[in-house]
């Protein structure tokens, strides 16, 4: 059995809550729960329970043992992102929730990003969110919820120009689908905002028709997704104040075959570039010097090229980018709508040093020997490209 409850989850779900309720919870991203008995009681134990009711421990169990499955991941649909729901989830369930709500397009925009990109977050002069009279009432509606709705704890929320992000935890089964809490959160924005303009204003002038929910599932951290929110505006402050560095090329021709590209274009025409592949047949010492040679180009401005697929590979990437080293990333999945890179990706983006290409195959397509030997041998043609 695993528990994993770090310094922030612990602090954001209120440990003094530790009883039935907190139980029932699920713990669906910190706490794996086994359908052993014995185990299941440790847990109750662990958790300040051991005062329950045999009636109270039954229900705990069978709380733990059903919803497995009834509930599956998301699902990636031709759907736009900010309308995406997941599949045959039961949103009656205590769960936790990454809601979005995106702008309509006639609609004044929630505020404005202000602040200097090149300061990291937290410090003075960073970028924020300047809101509008409106994202002023936006805001106050979300912080309001929790206290109409006991039921509902907010662990995040921020007012982006043209949407908002809201972390919030449904606390113990409801009589009430998810849908019924994010409706009275619309309707009292819209209600609060016709009195501060004085003419009636209803949600769907506000917002589209519907929302994204992700739940937090075992496979997503609460860390993350709140890093995540919390850096948001500094990604859309990055993006427009150095857009050379994020930009998307839909087709991008490389001896008469297209492709997908990310980042910064002007690493594809770098005329030095070098090809980084770990062949099988490659003895220790030869990866050894292969490597160093690879880490001294880069060191000199060469750009690495590579899908970055072996433990070898990746540990080269790792080291070069420590010493500041450009990386063109080769990916076999197409971009999605609204694709961004991840964390670690965004950052090398923000400084100029990734660019990603894409052979532009369907989303989920595993990864098999064909389409690393197609990686490789992009990799190995742009490589030899003069930019």
């Amino acid at each position: 059995m695993r528990w994993r409850i770090g310094l922030r989850q612990s602090r954001v779900l209120g440990l003094v809550d530790c009883s039935k309720y907190l139980i029932n919870l699920k713990f669906n991203s910190f706490i794996h729960l086994s359908t052993n008995l014995l185990q299941i009681e440790l847990l109750i134990s662990l958790l300040g329970g051991a005062g329950l009711s045999q009636g109270e421990r039954k229900s705990i169990i069978k709380l733990n043992c059903m919803g497995s499955s009834e509930i599956r991941p998301l699902r990636e649909t031709g759907e736009h992102s900010y309308h995406r729901r997941a599949i045959n989830h039961n949103y009656y369930s205590p769960f936790i929730y990454h809601i979005i709500l995106k702008k309509m397009k006639n609609c004044e925009v929630f505020g404005n990003v202000i602040g200097d990109a090149r300061i990291a977050p937290g410090n003075p002069g960073c970028v924020e969110i300047n809101e509008s009279e409106l994202g002023v009432v936006i805001a106050k509606a979300i912080i309001h919820l929790p206290y109409e709705y006991p039921i509902i704890k907010l662990h995040k929320f921020c007012v982006m120009p043209d949407h908002v992000h809201i972390l919030l935890q449904v606390l113990f089964w409801s009589d009430k689908h998810l849908d019924f809490y994010v409706e009275a959160l619309r309707a009292r924005i819209a209600s609060q905002y016709s009195k501060k303009i004085k003419r009636p204003i209803s949600d769907e002038d506000i917002f589209e028709k519907g929302y994204c929910d992700k739940p937090l599932y075992q496979n997503r951290s609460l860390d993350a997704l709140y890093c995540y929110i919390e850096e948001n505006p500094h990604r859309l402050a990055m993006r427009q104040q150095y857009p050379q560095f994020f930009q998307r090329v839909r087709k991008l021709t490389i001896l008469n075959q297209e492709y997908e590209a990310y980042g910064n274009l002007f690493l594809f025409r770098n005329p030095d570039k070098a090809a980084v592949i770990i062949r099988s047949a490659f003895k220790p010492e030869e990866v050894t010097e292969k490597k160093n040679d690879w880490l001294a180009d880069a060191g000199q401005g060469t750009v690495l090229v590579s899908p970055f697929i072996s433990k070898s590979e990746k540990a080269i990437r790792s080291d070069a980018e420590d010493i500041g080293a450009k990386v063109i990333l080769i990916v076999h999945e197409a971009f999605g709508e609204r694709f961004k890179p991840a964390s670690h990706d965004f950052n090398l983006c923000s400084q100029g040093r990734l660019l990603i290409i894409s052979l532009g195959m369907p989303l989920n397509t595993p990864i098999s020997r064909k389409i690393c030997k197609e990686m490789n041998k992009l990799a190995t043609t742009i490589s030899e490209l003069n930019g």
